[in-house]
């Protein structure tokens, strides 16, 4: 028989403050307990149930249990959890309870502030859309406000907040450090600034550093929830309203949002399982675990990492890469297509392996930008004039690093990318390097448009480099004219080669055998698609069309192997975009338009989604890429459903990108199987 009243316990653990949150099977807060983390996750959770525990005893009879935030894997080891959810879903979905319960407009945005992090959430009915986090500087957080209030010797709690509300001029301060910001309050202060003015400051700069830094150019809805710790402060919350010129809603139980929405997850859980719960029970002091602190060398990151070991198992905190020291999420599904990622690498191996072991020259050939596309066609040319062709290996932190070190201007990431492999080559005992300047990297009609400014002017480029213009006698530099057909084609590329005595008979030769080969690589990724497509028809399972420029999804390193991930730890069926369109297949307004090849072929495979209900997107792209910006808008509009928009750079850490991966997953009904009353989104099937 039960005891006491059924009950879900959540717990949101983040590096400076452990939130947990006791609901009961309504979903109504039965307990909160708010407390910082001090560095010991295990040790703050402890005390939080042990409070609980004093607080209620037996009248509790917890029937699930959830864990989110930075140290959600290691706390649902050591509590015992049933479910381990992303903060951004948790905060989502405490956020859509509470807006549903007490009426009015459903939340669209959430802006979420705790010690050290502040997160912005974008909902399209109740689907997450968009999310940012702030970058590593503490300014604008909660612990950024109690370091300033303390400088001034003023309590954060209600006299900061009651002395700015009466400011009547409050100072700007600057914003964007925590250390400038210091010296100016200090310094204002000797001036003789009044301290309701300079609280008043504090306050703003919060607001501004949120929304320049944080926000950006995202959009801001019309229903704003303002969560987290900080969002107790009035001033904060009054400052938001001023900056914004909008109403900012504070919900209750602000603080412990996050741990409401994991502790509705566990309660979802429940009523979905038969099994009964792994929560341990509030008394965890004899549990036996062990610990030990390492750096982690597995990148330039060089993490502070702890491992704990409890029961056996292995979990970590500290880490902000996920590849070493990350628990998958847990998900019930398992894909029912094959890996098109992989069969896309292998079709590739083929065709090197086809190639020639000592030829007339080594052609070296960058792996980047129009490789991931054009590869089949260039190998083919190169092989049947009796070329060898040397590839440069595939991205790593030093190519990326050599490419940023030689770019003469604040060129977008795939192309300190391509800078970094041209200069790799120029390092081999390649005696050509082949660069050739494309109106477009499709042998389709016209219609299919113009390739990025960027790869038709890489040749270019190049020379002004002063590390690689030493080498530019190496480098072969065609024009090729694709959009003209192939005799136009046939005349630039011998016009390339015939100084390296190839004839034109021999050149034509290898164009049409390039063309038959890029042609037969094109079908077989569409023939693969289409089967793909089949059996999620047939099966009722979910898809994922990842769209974006070719050489975005399908270098591992520029989009931290998002493909791979997607399918090993969530189960997603990843259908890349090359696999379903051409680009030709785009028959958008005049208004929808867009000059680029990518871009025409991204709102193909985005017009195919949306006429299919179990497709949803996800947009893979890199910073920082104007035809994207415009892209991005249109394909919005033609998806006519909620779409994921990731924009990777050079850092290389994946647990922001695989965070916001996991909630829109969630979101569209992908990661679980099931969703609670009222959540159902398009597409989502039980398994």
């Amino acid at each position: 028989m039960a005891r006491g009243v059924a009950a879900y316990l959540g717990i949101d653990v983040g590096s400076v403050s452990t939130k947990l949150a006791v609901i009961d099977e309504a979903g109504a807060l039965v307990h909160e307990v708010y407390l910082p983390t001090a560095g010991a996750p295990i040790e703050a959770v402890s005390r939080g149930l042990n409070e609980i525990a004093a607080r209620w005893g037996d009248r509790l009879d917890v029937r699930g249990a959830g864990t989110t935030g930075s140290g959600r894997e290691l706390i649902a080891e050591f509590i015992g959890a049933d479910v381990i959810h992303d903060e951004i879903s948790a905060h989502k979905t405490g956020a859509l309870h509470v807006s549903r319960t007490y009426g009015g407009e459903l939340v669209d945005t959430i802006f979420e502030i705790g010690g050290q992090d502040s997160k912005y959430i974008h909902l399209d009915n109740g689907v997450v859309t968009d999310f940012n986090m702030n970058d590593v500087c503490a300014a604008g957080t909660g612990s950024f406000l109690e370091e300033q209030s303390e400088l001034l010797g003023i309590p954060i709690r209600d006299t900061f907040a009651k002395l700015a509300l009466s400011a009547p001029a409050p100072a700007r301060l600057g914003e964007f450090c925590t250390v400038a910001t210091g010296n100016d309050l200090m310094s204002r202060l000797q001036k003789g600034e009044s301290m309701d003015n300079l609280l008043a400051g504090l306050a703003h700069a919060v607001a501004r550093n949120f929304v320049t830094l944080v926000v950006s150019r995202r959009a801001i809805g019309k229903v704003v929830f303002f969560q987290g710790g900080t969002a107790s402060n009035r001033a904060v919350a009054a400052a938001f309203a001023g900056l914004l010129g909008r109403r900012i809603i504070v919900p209750p139980h602000n603080g412990v949002i996050g741990a409401m929405g994991v502790a509705l997850m566990a309660r979802e859980w429940g009523s979905n399982s038969n099994i009964q719960t792994r929560f341990r029970g509030f008394h965890l002091a004899d549990l036996q675990y062990a610990a030990r602190n390492f750096t982690c060398h597995g990148c330039n990151n060089r993490c502070d990492v702890k491992e704990f070991t409890i029961e056996g198992e292995k979990s970590y905190w500290g880490s902000k890469c996920s590849d070493r020291y990350y628990r998958p999420a847990v998900s019930d599904r398992k894909p029912v297509i094959p890996d098109l990622i992989a069969y896309r690498e292998n079709l590739f191996e083929e065709i090197a392996r086809g190639g020639v072991a000592e030829g007339k020259f080594k052609i070296g050939l960058p792996r980047a930008l129009s490789y991931f596309d054009l590869y089949p066609f260039w190998h083919r040319y190169l092989t049947r004039l009796g070329m060898q062709v040397v590839l440069s290996p595939t991205t790593d932190p030093k190519i990326i690093e050599g490419g940023q070190e030689i770019a003469q201007a604040p060129y977008c990431l795939p192309i300190r990318v391509a800078l970094g492999h041209v200069r790799t080559l120029t390092e081999t005992d390649v005696d050509f390097i082949l660069l050739p300047s494309l109106d477009r990297t499709g042998l389709e009609d016209s219609s299919s448009g113009q390739s990025c400014l960027w790869i038709r002017t890489l040749p270019h480029t190049l020379s002004f480099s002063t590390v690689l213009e030493p080498h530019k006698d190496k480098f072969l530099t065609p024009s090729v004219p694709f959009a003209d057909g192939p005799e136009a084609v046939k005349a630039a590329l011998h016009k390339a080669f015939a100084p390296l005595g190839i004839t034109r008979e021999e050149s034509d030769r290898a164009v049409e055998e390039a063309y038959a080969a890029q042609n037969d690589f094109r079908n077989k990724l569409l023939t693969a698609g289409q089967a793909a497509l089949k059996k999620l028809a047939k099966t009722g399972e979910p898809g994922v069309v990842l769209i974006g420029r070719t050489y975005s999804i399908y270098d591992r390193n520029l989009t931290c192997d998002l493909p791979r991930k997607l399918k090993s730890r969530y189960g997603a069926n990843v259908l890349p975009l090359d696999f379903l369109v051409t680009g030709a297949e785009w028959n958008g307004t005049a208004g929808d338009n867009l000059l680029w090849e990518s871009g025409r072929k991204i709102l193909a495979a985005a017009q195919l989604a949306s006429s299919q209900d179990n497709l949803h997107l996800i947009y893979a792209s890199n910073f920082p890429c104007g035809p994207d910006a415009a892209a991005r808008q249109i394909t919005r509009r033609t998806a006519g459903e909620p779409l994921l928009f990731l924009k990777f750079d050079s850092l290389g850490w994946d647990s922001g990108y695989m965070t916001r991966c996991e909630a829109y997953l969630d979101s569209m009904g992908i990661l679980r199987c099931s969703k609670s009353a009222g959540e159902t989104v398009k597409g989502e099937v039980s398994c």
